[in-house]
């Protein structure tokens, strides 16, 4: 199966075509980008098409990230997955940010049942986080503030930490935490291989809000209704 992976939930906007058969990435590309996602995915779609030398045709799957991340990068992405999938006719797959950041992290070593603590960075002094290894399964992510979430860490567990904020709560735990990445997001290739393992129906293409958007109406600007 061929599948198509788009990220557009944070800084970068990426895609990446896989090979499920041969579990082979054949063409990826990701470019940093403060804003301007939905002007230059499709580009960024079309190039890794040509480079892996396949049409809209051929592609049997699309990935698409849900968040937690950027609320206008998230949408973006969303809809363009929604859209391709519609129009080609094939399943779509949400894949979590927080779960394809445990998932690259196992892939760099993490121990499955060690206890991990994914940890994103959401400005404001807050991070989007999960936990996975605890008994084997995953608690259901959540957002809180840095000094919060490093007292949640028993000092006597070998906690394993990644993400953009792992750094920051090993610091403020008083170090010697593992960690296996610094990662905002982690990559397409990485993306594109996890979402190819997972069975669509039980991960939908639905955005994985954890807080509020940060643009909000202003008083007086709203308009009435008839």
């Amino acid at each position: 199966m061929l599948s198509l992976a788009i990220d557009t939930s944070s800084h970068v906007c990426a895609a990446a075509v896989h090979d499920t058969r041969r579990d082979i990435v054949l063409a990826q590309a990701s470019e940093e980008l403060e804003r301007g996602h939905a002007e230059r995915l499709m580009d960024v779609v079309n190039g890794v098409l040509v480079a892996a030398k396949i049409s809209y045709g051929g592609i049997e799957r699309i990935i698409v990230t849900t968040g937690p991340g950027s609320f206008t990068g998230v949408r973006v992405g969303l809809a363009a997955a929604r859209g391709m999938a519609l129009g080609l006719g094939i399943e779509i797959c949400g894949v979590s940010t927080l779960e394809t950041a445990h998932w690259h992290a196992v892939n760099l070593g993490a121990g499955a049942e060690t206890p991990l603590l994914v940890v994103m960075d959401a400005r404001r002094d807050e991070a989007y986080c999960q936990i996975f290894g605890i008994n084997g399964g995953k608690k259901a992510p959540f957002v809180a503030k840095y000094p919060e979430i490093a007292a949640m860490l028993e000092a006597n567990v070998a906690w394993q930490l990644c993400g953009s904020g792992a750094v920051r709560v090993n610091n403020i735990g008083g170090g010697g935490f593992a960690i296996l990445h610094d990662l905002a997001i982690a990559p397409i290739a990485a993306i594109s291989r996890f979402g190819a393992s997972l069975t669509c129906d039980n991960h939908r293409p639905e955005p994985l809000y954890l807080r509020a958007p940060d643009a909000k109406p202003q008083p007086g600007y709203a308009l009435q209704r008839a």
